[in-house]
């Protein structure tokens, strides 16, 4: 009973890419997400191919009897799923780490709460003229706002090793560098665990 209500608490959103456990089933692409029903496209669709719309309870069953998951990569475009939701759970969490409550946010940037609730799940809204004080007063560059990724010049020293290893590691696909570093955390805490 607890899978059936967290499966129908599902969030929808743009952007999002659904793929079925049945390698033959085409995965399906949000385009958009309305009052009462999901626009979207199949993976073999072109881009700019007219969306097909289902009603939301029809696209949260078809998730439930393919047992789709929702994919974080996105293989066609090389590209992360849902930038937007990205950013969304970007600003959460750097409004949480800056000890802001969604208030205190949207009178720093001078919005109402209900702007930044709506940014921290996934709709931009009127995000690109608030970016410079959203990023003021979540204590970052707009870049790593954005990005997630602040780019900094820093002088270190590696050994061959090191240079390899991380040369390797740009190399890998996102989910592929989530496993490296998986592994990577298994094997210091087994040493750690040995030294004792």
């Amino acid at each position: 009973m607890l899978l059936k209500d967290m499966r129908y608490a599902t969030v929808l959103q743009p952007g999002q890419v659904w793929v079925s456990a049945n390698p033959r089933v085409q995965r399906r692409i949000i385009i958009d997400v309305l009052k009462g029903s999901v626009l979207y496209r199949l993976g073999s669709q072109a881009m700019d191919a007219p969306p097909v719309a289902l009603a939301r309870s029809q696209f949260r069953r078809w998730i439930a009897t393919q047992a789709a998951r929702l994919a974080d990569y996105d293989e066609a475009s090389g590209q992360k799923v849902s930038p937007s939701a990205e950013l969304g759970k970007r600003i959460q969490a750097l409004r949480m780490a800056a000890d802001l409550t969604q208030q205190q946010l949207a009178d720093a940037v001078d919005v109402s709460r209900s702007a930044v609730a709506f940014w921290e799940t996934g709709r931009e809204g009127s995000l690109n003229k608030h970016l410079t004080l959203l990023a003021r007063a979540l204590g970052v560059t707009e870049d790593a706002l954005l990005n997630g990724v602040a780019e900094e010049q820093i002088q270190t020293t590696l050994s061959p090793d090191e240079r390899d290893l991380i040369t390797l590691y740009r190399m890998l696909s996102p989910s592929r560098k989530l496993s490296a570093q998986k592994w990577l955390e298994r094997q210091t805490n087994n040493s750690k665990l040995s030294l004792k």
